[in-house]
């Protein structure tokens, strides 16, 4: 089996998806795999078919990439590949869509709404209805691009840098809690779900970066056993599994919550269908805590993957 991993591109996460891809590769090649390393561009699929690869270790992130773009093309030219597929991709990608889902299956989410640039132009807008804080995120955009805590309407001039990213822009309550994670992948057709743990630290042993209160990954990340109730736990990790299987995610996602402070309720917040697979990332630091190898955790992906192809 030839493995191509395929990573960077143009987008704004391209820098972190080149450093996935590099630990991935190291595992692979470890293991005794064929791998080559190949930047996300243009003819990819020519590339792909020039260097004979037989599946696709999808590394690639952000709109226009990771969005359904990228898995798109592979499915026209049934090439194999690893994550959730063409649909499912460009719903996981879309925060407003995956909002819409989440109210029509139950799932706990912070209150949010839809705001148009027409409308934030015009000045007309009731922002008073949702209420104060908010946070204004970019629908495409992950890590911390095209995000902006919103305290009082002096500082709604900030959502012209969302804007910048795209239009509509989701517009939800901002959560005062903790931030909590839980990754799934599947393996030997079977859907493992990693214990739930909390964000917390930097490798460096500072706090999790953050911007205007805002938790953001951006960097290396620690992770600790969460201090929180075990029916709490749980039900994140059941909600975990839900939002997998509602939104069709296969091989690998990670679903992230937060949980308030005031009244200790669950928020789920996203899912991220290509998440972070370098050793220092969440993900594989959520699977240690749950007693699962790192190089193991790869490599199931791609199998996977692998066993489930189509043709």
């Amino acid at each position: 089996m030839k493995v191509a991993i395929v990573y960077g591109g143009t987008s704004s996460e391209a820098h972190a998806s080149t450093k996935n891809a590099r630990s991935i590769e190291s595992v692979l090649r470890q293991k005794g795999y064929d791998v080559c390393m190949l930047e996300y561009g243009r003819d990819m699929v020519h590339t792909l078919r020039e260097e004979k690869a037989d599946i696709v270790y999808l590394c690639v992130q952000g709109k226009y990439h990771g969005d359904g773009t990228l898995q798109a093309m592979l499915d026209h030219e049934g090439i194999p590949y690893t994550g959730s597929r063409t649909h499912a991709a460009m719903l996981i990608n879309d925060k407003i869509l995956c909002k819409f889902l989440f109210d029509h299956y139950g799932v706990p989410t912070p209150r949010w709404t839809i705001l148009r640039k027409e409308e934030y132009e015009r000045g007309d807008f009731d922002y008073s209805a949702l209420g104060y804080p908010f946070v204004a995120k970019a629908p495409s955009q992950g890590g911390s691009f095209g995000i902006e805590l919103i305290r009082s309407p002096e500082d709604l001039g900030k959502m012209a840098h969302v804007f910048q990213y795209d239009d509509p822009i989701l517009l939800e309550e901002f959560i005062d809690g903790g931030f909590y994670t839980v990754g799934l992948f599947e393996k030997e057709g079977k859907l493992i779900t990693l214990k739930c743990v909390e964000g917390v630290e930097t490798l460096s042993g500072e706090r999790v970066h953050k911007k205007n209160d805002l938790t953001l990954f951006t960097g290396e990340y620690g992770v600790e056993p969460p201090k929180l109730d075990e029916k709490l736990l749980h039900e994140m990790e059941r909600t975990a599994e839900k939002v997998f299987k509602i939104t069709s995610a296969k091989d690998v996602a990670r679903v992230d919550f937060m949980v308030s402070h005031d009244g200790g309720e669950i928020y789920t917040l996203e899912i991220n269908a290509v998440p972070g697979l370098k050793r220092e990332s969440l993900m594989p630091r959520e699977a240690e805590y749950s007693g699962i190898a790192y190089e193991e955790m790869v490599e199931d992906i791609l199998l996977s993957a692998w066993n489930s192809r189509e043709g």
